[in-house]
């Protein structure tokens, strides 16, 4: 994966652990708290990947769990990479803290499984297009603002070792003119070229496959290259963000995806009509 490593998903694991060890034990949130002179609220946090926690609290709950001295000296370096700033952090000024989270998932995901009804994703946008979506959206952005967003949505693009992408687009993705037809015809040749690289899947879902699940609404189901990291589902909506990781809330997304990959068109015939599209143009 991408050596821009993420402390979100340490930060993630590392609150994963500290629950199941936690409930192993039928410790109570406010017992472990008090044991370690922290309060309820910041066990809570801790637990959610709210906050990363000290180093030297995270091992003092994991020896008040009863882990080895060997283990938890390898949690606490996860629990070093997790403080550590990601590389997204130097947009903050035009980063929503909501969305802070999604791209440091993104950046250490292997597998990302996504639906989108009514934009190319941002994993795919062209600079021109990402322009033209991100000025539509923030209308009271300034010039600077708009390129700062552009920037930062092409710079999720650079990944060293990039996620594999399965997505399935609606077909109105290939009709909506974005920006103009010049930078339309550009956007859909850079879909296509991404559907032709090994290890990626695109599948257009035509407007003849009529209703079907999650109709106008996206989702991503991210997966990571560690075992330890369990996959979750993200939703995002104009103000905020969910994410999704029981193991059955994935799995029902999970389900979702493969209806509508089996309902939409195959890659061959995906690529053709997005290419038919592009003639249009």
């Amino acid at each position: 994966m991408s050596t821009r490593t993420s402390p979100t998903v340490k930060r993630r694991r590392i609150a994963s652990e500290l629950r199941r060890l936690r409930a192993g034990t039928g410790m109570s949130a406010e017992e472990a708290g008090r044991r370690v002179g922290l309060s309820k609220s910041a066990i809570s946090r801790i637990e959610n990947a709210e906050s990363t926690g000290q180093v030297a609290t995270v091992a003092a709950l994991m020896r008040l769990y009863g882990v080895a001295d060997e283990d938890v000296e390898q949690i606490e370096v996860i629990a070093r990479q997790a403080r550590t700033r990601g590389w997204w952090q130097r947009w903050n000024d035009v980063l929503p803290a909501w969305f802070d989270t999604y791209v440091g998932l993104e950046s250490e995901a292997s597998h990302i499984s996504e639906y989108e009804p009514q934009l190319v994703p941002g994993l795919l946008q062209t600079a021109d297009y990402a322009r033209s979506v991100i000025r539509a959206e923030h209308p009271d952005d300034t010039v600077e603002e708009v390129e700062r967003r552009v920037e930062l949505r092409l710079q999720r693009q650079h990944a060293d070792d990039p996620p594999k992408l399965w997505i399935v687009l609606d077909e109105a993705v290939l009709h909506r003119i974005v920006g103009s037809r010049e930078i339309m015809r550009a956007q859909l040749k850079r879909v296509l070229d991404t559907a032709q690289r090994p290890g990626n899947d695109i599948q257009v879902l035509s407007f003849e496959a009529g209703e079907h699940g999650s109709m106008g609404s996206a989702f991503f189901i991210l997966r990571f290259p560690d075992p330890r990291d369990t996959p979750c589902v993200y939703l995002e909506n104009r103000a905020g963000s969910l994410y999704l990781e029981e193991v059955d809330e994935v799995q029902q997304y999970t389900t979702l995806f493969d209806h509508l990959r089996a309902t939409a068109l195959g890659v061959r015939r995906s690529e053709e009509m997005i290419s038919e599209a592009i003639n249009r143009l």
